[in-house]
């Protein structure tokens, strides 16, 4: 369909019935209007409105046309109002990633406080490992991710702001009689059967390199897979081994942690997105509310 000329004379038209008066509302000639009205009734050929009365009558092809404008109107305004929400924070679609550990507490508390204080928010969220969060950041399909960020992964193409420092550890079902006696040797737990993510993701690399630091090799996983809610279900139902964070411990209490020899590494979280993009406002405003809730939460621990 042509794009139609004319549109809000023909409106004016309609709301006053006098053609002089609708020139006066446009701020333009009496018969500058009349061309403008016959220019778009030549378009879609057909009267638009019944001249011959007094006040001008409106046709019944100038009613649908005027019902269609309506709406046209109502459309632009709604937006109008979608953009400044967007702009502002306070509506639209915010579509974010995060790793396993964040979905037990952090972000699902965030995402209600969020929605709590900006209902027209809706929230897109992808759990994920961090190969595939930063291949969806890359994509522009999300626009920040939360995860661990004490790896390899995030060079200068990436800007990331560290939230939350905790402790990984060795652990098994509380079940495994690998938690009688005292401290385990990481040679005892090299001669255990571990479940493990994949070679390339975070708690592998990090793992490895415990074991590594201390001369003793990491053995091959018996289980290998590229989900740690499995890991987890794997661990709770065998006497396998795996390498998981403390909000994995608290979210699991039949999973207990491995006391070790060797001190276990800290990781850090936080959030990632990419450094030729610029946050939009509800995204900055959800890291800024997700470093909020993290603060209330560690402080509500014993």
């Amino acid at each position: 369909m042509k794009t139609l000329t004319g549109l809000q004379h023909f409106q004016a038209v309609c709301s006053t019935r006098n053609l002089t008066a609708a020139a006066q509302i446009m701020g333009i000639s009496q018969p500058a209007l009349t061309q403008a009205i016959t220019k778009l009734e030549r378009q879609l050929d057909v009267p638009l409105l019944d001249r011959s009365t007094r006040p001008i009558g409106i046709t019944p092809y100038g009613r649908i046309l005027l019902d269609y404008a309506r709406k046209l109107d109502e459309s632009g305004e709604e937006l109008q109002a979608q953009i400044e929400a967007v702009r502002t924070g306070a509506g639209g679609v915010l579509r974010i990633g995060c790793g396993p550990d964040w979905i037990h507490e952090i972000l699902p508390a965030t995402i209600a406080r969020l929605q709590q204080e900006f209902p027209r928010i809706r929230v897109s969220l992808t759990v994920a490992l961090n190969d595939e969060l930063r291949g969806l950041l890359d994509a522009r399909e999300i626009e920040l991710f939360f995860a661990s960020v004490s790896d390899v992964f995030f060079g200068a193409a990436y800007r990331t702001r560290i939230l939350l420092r905790e402790k990984m550890h060795v652990v098994a079902r509380r079940a495994h009689p690998i938690h009688d006696g005292g401290p385990k040797s990481l040679k005892m737990l090299a001669a255990e059967s571990w479940v493990m993510t994949g070679d390339d993701t975070f708690g592998r690399q990090l793992v490895r390199r415990v074991f590594t630091q201390a001369g003793v090799e990491l053995p091959l996983p018996s289980v290998e897979t590229n989900s740690v809610r499995a890991m987890i279900n794997i661990l709770r139902h065998s006497s396998k081994l795996g390498f998981l964070s403390e909000a994995h411990g608290r979210a699991y209490p039949e999973i207990g942690v491995v006391e070790t020899e060797t001190e276990m590494p800290m990781r850090e979280g936080g959030a990632v997105w990419r450094s030729d993009m610029l946050l939009a406002p509800a995204a900055a405003g959800f890291l800024e509310l997700a470093e909020t809730v993290i603060a209330e939460q560690l402080a509500q621990r014993p």
